[in-house]
């Protein structure tokens, strides 16, 4: 009853991004040099565009300070509140800027996978996009993941809540089978899961190694009680068949 997500690589993509360490993307299409060709074109490695009072509010530049190419533009007090490029790996991006310069909406697409940020990063954040082919929506408080709905590829979905540390604590999915199965954790650790599983309903309680109680019903009513001792070896089982 081992639940396995794309947890890890979702948080490389955030770490990529955030951090400024993003991996290499391949780029398919091909690499176009662009030259002046008479007076109809411009070329410039930069263009400041202002306002009629003279004030800076928008710049597109072939490589910024950043290292991108990028559409940036400013409000009246000169303070960035919005950026579109792509920057030196290749990866296309979108940032808005709250009035004192923080980020409050990302968007970005590396190879085949595109999140987007909302929020505080440094507080309360939500990210919904996709990891592979794999659609989730998340809820991070600085940083670390609280809640997290996501669509595995093969369409079963799953629901977990994470400790204050990002351990889970509990989680739910329905996998491609039909059977279900809840889950909860002690530090990250499993203590205890109920479900259904080929028709038959499951109650496993463990201690801090191993599951130590297993209780089921199948479907013809007939319940059982398995003890397990700690080298997960039973060591009595009560079947119950109920008279009809």
């Amino acid at each position: 009853m081992h639940l396995q997500g794309t947890h890890l690589v979702a948080v490389m993509l955030l770490v990529s991004f955030f951090g400024g360490v993003c991996g290499g993307a391949l780029v398919t299409s091909p690499t176009v040099t662009v030259r002046a060709q008479g007076a109809q074109v411009l070329t410039a490695t930069q263009v400041n565009v202002v306002d009629q009072d003279g004030r800076l509010r928008a710049v597109l530049a072939g490589q910024d300070e950043r290292r991108m190419a990028s559409l940036s533009f400013y409000d009246t007090a000169g303070q960035v509140r919005g950026i579109i490029g792509i920057d030196e790996d290749e990866m296309p991006l979108v940032r808005l800027f709250n009035p004192a310069g923080r980020s409050r909406l990302s968007a970005f697409v590396q190879g085949d996978n595109g999140l987007v940020i909302t929020g505080d990063e440094d507080a309360y954040s939500g990210v919904f996009g996709t990891v592979g082919a794999s659609p989730l929506l998340s809820f991070l408080e600085t940083g670390r993941n609280r809640l997290r709905l996501q669509l595995a590829e093969d369409g079963s979905p799953s629901l977990r809540l994470f400790d204050g540390d990002g351990r889970q604590s509990i989680g739910m999915t329905v996998d491609s089978s039909r059977s279900s199965l809840m889950t909860f954790h002690d530090q990250g650790q499993l203590r205890a899961a109920f479900g259904v599983q080929e028709q038959t309903a499951l109650l496993n309680l463990a201690d801090t190694q191993r599951m130590r109680l297993v209780i089921g019903v199948a479907q013809d009513g007939n319940p059982s009680v398995s003890f397990f001792n700690e080298n997960g070896q039973p060591v009595q089982e009560l079947p119950l068949e109920l008279a009809p």
